[in-house]
């Protein structure tokens, strides 16, 4: 009879043990950063390389700096104010090519002349240490440039925003992102938002050059999302064999870059903020390419979005989520007991044939399909109703584990859904341990099953141990659903008498 819950109970243990193994404790040496080494500056198509000449050439040297917030740590270098690691903590994914940098500026001026600022050195200086540096360019003529970068306590996109003085009028820039993406340079595919449309490489195609009703463009691989988006519209985008961006001639222009995961909750903040700031919904969650199990577990957040938004909380929105699902599988969850209480009924007589057939497997095998076809029982019955609701947990855990609660993070005494709570979790702990000492009254055939019953009574310690550094969104969803749990026990207890065996 305990075969079912020995079978259910390893199965959740094996899943959660090895995502943590595997997945959240991946073991990658973080990007390392060469001291005073000028990286390969790349040739645009079409622009020549024009060097300007700096004042003072022998005085400056190349410094680099680090902004960081809870998901990323990027260190951005002084020759040309460019990008030289994007490094995703939770992942443990480095998104620039090795030994390169990337965030180039180019400028096309008046007469021909055209300049790359990739290898000039700029002078740094940080508005908000940790979030926030600039970048000023100065030739020798008064053109000036500033470049921007600053970054929220919270998130996978970064603002961008340049300004340009003394750019003398009909001039032109390129920001352009490299092509190659991760630590070895993999390439990815194509997208393009225009005109609210969009376009993807390999689906509707998209084009080499776009006009003003460009509003982003990125390189979608198979696990993350790099998106470069205007915040207002610019002169065109352009792809290109190895860089793509946008091209502009305002004297400031702002920019959002997304690099990160293709999460639907990252995504969808991220929208949130250029909705905030242009008025305009430029659907970055589409860029997402979705097998069966990101549907469902889109599916799932948005779900938790839509009670988050009619109860202003994030801590009631998993409760509700829970009780749903909880209550979608109730009836599974009484066919198992139900089975397992019917394998108890006729316990007697199984233990009869094996001890009769012995010596004769495939004969009591036989007898044993006579006695679950006598009572009408499927043996199967009380192990699928456990398997089948896996799937679902499995995708409601990775929802809530990528989840971003920044908008409302707080629940009771839990300060932020997305970090480790200990109260919460010594809570769970407990009201495990309590479970199982009421289902050990309530399942028959208790007495049987000593040694399981011990077993059991260690679970609630392997739970705290796999669940010691996860948000505390996930152990709010386990503490729901064990507390649903252990009222179903009691529930179950009492319509246990009410059913029979049809002999």
């Amino acid at each position: 009879m305990e075969k079912n819950l020995i079978v259910a109970i390893a199965l959740s243990v094996a899943v959660l043990v090895l995502y943590n193994i595997f997945v959240l404790n991946r073991q990658i040496i973080p990007p390392q950063v060469e001291e005073e080494k000028f990286p390969e500056v790349r040739k645009m198509p079409g622009v020549a390389q024009v060097p300007v000449e700096e004042k003072t050439p022998s005085v400056r040297r190349v410094e680099e700096f680090t902004l960081e917030n809870n998901q990323l740590r990027i260190v951005v270098s002084s020759q040309g104010g460019r990008i030289k690691s994007w490094y995703e903590k939770k992942s443990k994914r480095e998104l620039i090519k090795e030994g390169t940098s990337t965030l180039d500026l180019y400028l096309s001026l008046p007469g021909g002349r055209k300049i790359d600022l990739n290898k000039n050195i700029f002078e740094p200086k940080l508005k908000e240490e940790g979030r926030r540096i600039s970048f000023n360019w100065r030739s020798e003529e008064g053109l000036e440039v500033v470049k921007s970068l600053e970054i929220l306590p919270s998130g996978y996109q970064g603002f961008i925003t340049l300004e340009l003085k003394n750019f003398p009028l009909g001039g032109e820039y390129h920001l352009l992102w490299q092509k190659a993406t991760g630590r070895k340079g993999e390439g990815g595919e194509e997208l393009a938002f225009s005109n609210g449309i969009l376009q993807q490489e390999f689906k509707e195609g998209v084009k080499r050059d776009y006009g003003r009703e460009i509003e982003w463009m990125g390189i979608r691989a198979k696990k993350y999302l790099i998106i470069l988006a205007s915040l207002r519209p610019p002169r065109g985008g352009v792809f290109q064999d190895t860089l793509w961006g946008f091209r502009d001639n305002r004297i400031r222009s702002q920019w959002i870059v997304y690099a990160g995961p293709q999460s639907y909750s990252e995504l969808r903040l991220a929208n949130l903020r250029i909705i905030e700031m242009v008025g305009q919904d430029y659907q970055l969650t589409g860029a997402m390419k979705l097998g069966i199990f990101g549907h469902l577990s889109v599916g799932l957040q948005r779900t938790l979005i839509f009670f988050y938004e009619h109860t202003g909380n994030y801590g009631l929105a998993i409760i509700f989520l829970t009780l749903i699902i909880q209550g979608v599988m109730l009836p599974l969850t009484f066919k198992q007991y139900e089975s397992m209480q019917k394998m108890n009924v006729i316990q007697p007589e199984v233990q009869a044939v094996q001890k009769k057939l012995k010596g004769d497997p495939k004969a009591m095998q036989i007898e044993m399909m006579k006695i679950y076809k006598k009572h009408k029982i499927n043996p199967m019955g009380g192990c699928l109703p456990m398997l089948l609701p896996f799937p679902v947990i499995i995708v409601l855990y990775r929802s809530l584990l990528d989840f971003n609660f920044s908008e409302n993070p707080s629940f009771l005494w839990i300060k932020d859904l997305g970090q480790p709570n200990i109260p919460l979790l010594l809570a769970l702990g407990a009201l495990m341990f309590l479970q199982q000492r009421i289902s050990q009254r309530v399942r028959p055939g208790a007495g049987q099953q000593e040694g399981m019953a011990k077993m059991m009574q260690f679970f609630p310690i392997f739970i705290i141990v796999i669940l010691w550094s996860l948000p505390s969104g996930v152990m709010l969803y386990w503490f729901t659903s064990t507390l649903i749990s252990l009222l179903q026990n009691v529930l179950i207890a009492r319509k246990r008498t009410a059913l029979r065996v049809k002999s």
